[in-house]
């Protein structure tokens, strides 16, 4: 849990200025900024305890932040699994949703049964 999820960050915002507000809680190993929000990772996990502790719901350029534990690991990006369950298409990467009823997602179509409606 050293990577956490920062929202509601200003459009503005760049890396240095999240550098700097979380300067002393220890060494910042990535910073990915999207508009809006952003994750931060940091090298130990006390430290990203401790900046979710003392920065979540914090004003900062006018917002208040949203700290919380990211909900993917990097390191299960890398290893080209998706966070739900891990299967992938070996031809180009995407999901393979295939699940035994045609290549159809979703509900599968009629089924005769034994039973009449009169």
């Amino acid at each position: 849990m050293s990577r956490l999820y920062v929202g509601r960050l200003p459009r503005d915002v760049r890396e240095r200025d999240l550098e700097r507000l979380f300067k002393g809680y220890g060494q910042i190993r990535d910073i990915c900024l999207r508009p809006g929000f952003g994750f931060i990772e940091f090298r130990e996990k006390r430290d990203a305890e401790d900046v979710m502790h003392d920065f979540n719901n914090r004003e900062f350029m006018g917002e208040r932040l949203l700290i919380e534990p990211a909900r993917m690991d990097r390191r299960r990006e890398r290893d080209g699994r998706d966070g739900r369950d891990g299967r992938r298409d070996d031809r180009d990467g995407r999901r393979d949703d295939r699940d035994g009823r045609d290549g159809r997602r979703g509900m599968a179509g009629p089924q005769r049964t034994p039973f009449r409606i009169l």
